[in-house]
């Protein structure tokens, strides 16, 4: 909840997707209180205004009485609070931006306080006061915000949760989180998850009669072979996703499972790893006639950014003194903005996650390689869950068994084929695949007697 105060971008997004869209769906979030969130965040706008007033009117006051000067202070802060902005930034040309509005802002800055003592003698006193009083006071609007901030997150980390006030906007996003229906927008099923980083399907032949074949069993079998492993999975639970076309209103109480398709029941499993990184895996198991389908992906969520944890230099009291003077107005400004583009929108899926939003860019390698653990891990489970469902209820899928042929499509347009023993393959439009050789020997040797290998060639 730290970032709702350390960055205004991310504050911005929680409260627009949570609060000013109210009508979307909230995504799923594992490790965070999305709600108590959203108070914490309407809390940090409201100190932030609180704070942007007095600023606006300082920089009203400035301009009145010192025009020019404070037109080159204002360009010098602003530089410097852009600068600020893209310093977090991992492009290269960003960074490179950050650099230079940075030298920029300093040297504007500097100039402005030569013309000031340079003015001095020649101006009236109304301009050299707001001269020099104006940046002072500046200053000592932002150490109080500063101040009120740095209250406010030592309360954050002295209490396990924060209290978030009871309203219909907090019972909605409790009610998404209770509920076991996701509602989804068609290009992000997993929001909240993470972005995905393995997927796996397989399609297999179950041999018997299937009528008394009951997915339920197979999920409840992975369910108690995933919990048996020790430390695999923090959350095992049953998911139904929904797309939004045509969703009614958000409403309490939460959806019901009942009465939805088979496509949209997912098993999900939650494994914690190091930090705050998760990796979810969603396991959809479906029969078709005497077709098996099995399908499985893996997301991966990186741990909360570090400076939403540790606050960097962009909260010191040198940097605040010269960024906040451009920064709480702007606050001002864009509440302003946002306040009159508020207009009513139809029901939805949710546009982005709070946890994603506030999650590192990349998954250390440490953490990949984790979830691809994982991944293999619960895909091994689920064949021994299968493989006993059916075997208990008379059935058989030779596909699910290791010894024989298989085949898996991998995210990203690979095929994995678990054995080739006894066949052959090949590509391209004119390839001709064989199904067994004839290979007797161990082929050219260095004895130059040895000529036993060229009867293998016919």
């Amino acid at each position: 909840m730290s970032g709702v105060h350390l960055d205004t971008r991310y504050r911005n997004a929680v409260i627009d997707e949570l609060y000013e869209h109210g009508e979307r769906y909230s995504a799923q979030s594992y490790d965070v209180d999305a709600a108590a969130v959203l108070a914490e965040a309407l809390h940090a706008r409201r100190t932030a205004l609180r704070w942007a007033v007095p600023m606006a009117l300082l920089w009203i006051a400035g301009l009145l009485f010192a025009g020019p000067l404070y037109v080159l202070y204002a360009a010098g802060c602003a530089a410097l609070s852009g600068a600020v902005a893209l310093r977090a930034a991992r492009r290269p040309a960003a960074r490179v931006t950050a650099g230079a509005l940075r030298v920029l802002g300093g040297a504007v800055l500097a100039a402005s306080a030569a013309l000031a003592v340079a003015t001095a003698r020649t101006a009236d006193w109304p301009e050299v006061t707001a001269a020099f009083a104006g940046p002072v006071l500046m200053a000592g609007v932002a150490g109080a915000h500063r101040a009120a901030v740095w209250g406010r997150l030592r309360v954050i980390r002295s209490s396990y949760r924060v209290p978030t006030r009871p309203g219909r906007i907090s019972a909605l996003i409790q009610a998404d989180g209770m509920s076991p229906v996701t509602i989804y927008r068609d290009a992000t099923p997993f929001l909240g998850s993470g972005a995905v980083r393995d997927s796996l399907a397989l399609a297999t032949e179950v041999r018997g009669p299937t009528g008394a074949f009951d997915v339920s069993d197979v999920l409840r079998g992975i369910a108690r072979a995933v919990e048996a492993v020790p430390g695999l999975a923090a959350q095992v639970d049953e998911r139904f996703l929904l797309p939004d076309e045509g969703v009614s209103h958000r409403r309490l109480p939460p959806w019901s499972p009942n009465g939805h398709p088979p496509s949209a029941r997912w098993l999900r499993i939650v494994s914690r790893g190091l930090g705050s990184q998760l990796t979810t895996v969603f396991v959809q198991i479906r029969l078709d006639g005497p077709v098996l389908f099995v399908q499985q992906v893996t997301c991966a969520l990186p741990p909360v950014r570090r400076e939403f944890t540790v606050p960097g230099r962009a909260w010191s009291w040198p940097v605040r003194a010269l960024t906040a003077p451009a920064a709480l107005p702007a606050e001002l400004g864009a509440w302003s903005v946002r306040w009159m583009r508020r207009f009513p929108s139809p029901p939805g899926g949710p546009r982005s996650s709070i946890r994603e939003l506030a999650a590192e860019p990349d998954l250390p390698p440490l953490a990949a390689a984790d979830a691809g653990r994982i991944s293999r891990t619960v895909h091994l489970l689920v064949l021994g869950a299968l493989r006993a469902t059916l075997r208990d209820q008379g059935l058989s899928a030779p596909g699910l068994d290791e010894r024989h042929q298989e085949s898996h499509v991998v995210h990203g347009g690979g095929i994995y084929i678990g054995n080739m023993a006894g066949g052959s393959f090949v590509t391209g439009d004119s390839g001709r695949a064989v199904g067994t050789t004839r290979h007797t020997s161990p082929g050219p040797t260095t004895n130059p007697d040895d000529d036993s290998w060229e009867d293998d060639l016919g």
